[in-house]
């Protein structure tokens, strides 16, 4: 099977037809694509010659070019393929604006060292000798329980088998494949940030139910990911921005608590580029400012990104802020 990413400057992509009248032409087409999960799945079976695949809700059936609904195999959809060259791809708005990044008590008066998701589960600062196939199996398992509780089994395989084809592999090559899986659209990145921005901890535990089970199936993937980011060339002497949507509550709080520290819980994605954090949409920008010889890590990793046109800084979670001043345009 091939790897999920490639260095190629182009890559294939499938579209479903997603006008609400799919095989009407009063109306100009309009196409979606499948996620970045979902099309691998698609192009390694078509590159088999296979003459369908399934997916977690949807049949594709190659010989007639449809997609076909699981649970009502009458509601099909036209397909396509295309090639598109990497530097086209589409800057993902969510991925840049999907948190709201309120302050709260828990952002502004987390004294505890040990706040972090990560560290919390146990994950955090893996050793070199940590990062074996073990460690690999438990990561590819809890990835496999969390996606199939999200009706997302197929998927969530398909990532699992990704991180197992790293067995035996070495450590550098481990961790950039952990790297390449964040990077692609599919349910892991926003499950993994979502547990981590509401993860309720204290005193280096955490505290309900939930949370040590996602600090059991997410943690040892999210110990890879920040073993990446602490091993790598830091991003220092930098300015990286942040969209989001916030409210005027929202807004005003940030405004209120000027020259306090925040701290921001997961792992954040971020662009160097500015005009480029433009067009993630949002109403404010959040401009970041990491200083030379900062404890606070952020690396580069468009290299390894399905869409390096989005020149991400990803920011390691727990990260401590200063809130230095807020302007509107």
């Amino acid at each position: 099977m091939a790897s999920l990413h490639s260095s190629s400057t182009s890559r294939i992509v499938w579209k479903w037809k997603s006008n609400t009248q799919p095989w009407s032409n009063v109306e100009p087409d309009t196409w979606e694509q499948y996620s970045d999960i979902e099309n691998y799945m698609i192009e390694n079976a078509y590159k088999k010659n296979e003459s369908q695949v399934q997916l977690d809700h949807f049949w594709i059936d190659f010989n007639n070019q449809i997609q076909i609904k699981i649970d009502n195999p009458n509601k099909k959809r036209p397909i396509k393929r295309e090639i598109m060259h990497r530097s086209n791809n589409d800057i993902r708005e969510q991925r840049f604006t999907m948190e709201q990044p309120k302050l709260d008590y828990k952002s502004l008066n987390m004294t505890d060292p040990f706040r972090s998701f990560v560290q919390n589960s146990g994950c955090r600062l893996l050793s070199d000798d940590k990062i074996n196939d073990e460690w690999i199996e438990k990561a590819a398992h809890g990835i496999e329980t969390e996606g199939t509780k999200l009706g997302k089994m197929l998927e969530a395989q398909c990532i699992a088998n990704e991180l197992r084809n790293m067995k035996h592999k070495s450590k550098n090559e481990i961790l950039e494949c952990c790297v390449g899986l964040y990077t692609a659209e599919s349910f892991l990145y926003k499950l993994i940030n979502k547990v981590m921005r509401e993860a309720d901890m204290c005193k280096g535990m955490l505290l309900r139910v939930e949370d040590r089970e996602y600090g059991k199936t997410l943690g040892p993937y999210c110990g890879l990911l920040e073993k990446y980011i602490h091993d790598s060339p830091k991003q220092q002497d930098i300015t990286v921005y942040r969209c989001a949507t916030l409210t005027n509550e929202m807004i005003h709080d940030y405004k209120e608590n000027i020259g306090r520290l925040a701290w921001w819980d997961s792992f954040s994605s971020t662009t160097k580029n500015k005009n480029k954090a433009f067009e993630f949409g949002g109403n404010c920008l959040f401009v970041i400012y990491i200083p030379r010889g900062s404890n606070f890590s952020g690396v580069d990793i468009s290299s390894l990104s399905e869409y390096p046109g989005e020149e991400e800084i990803l920011l390691q979670p727990a990260i401590r802020m200063s809130i230095k001043k807020v302007e509107y345009d």
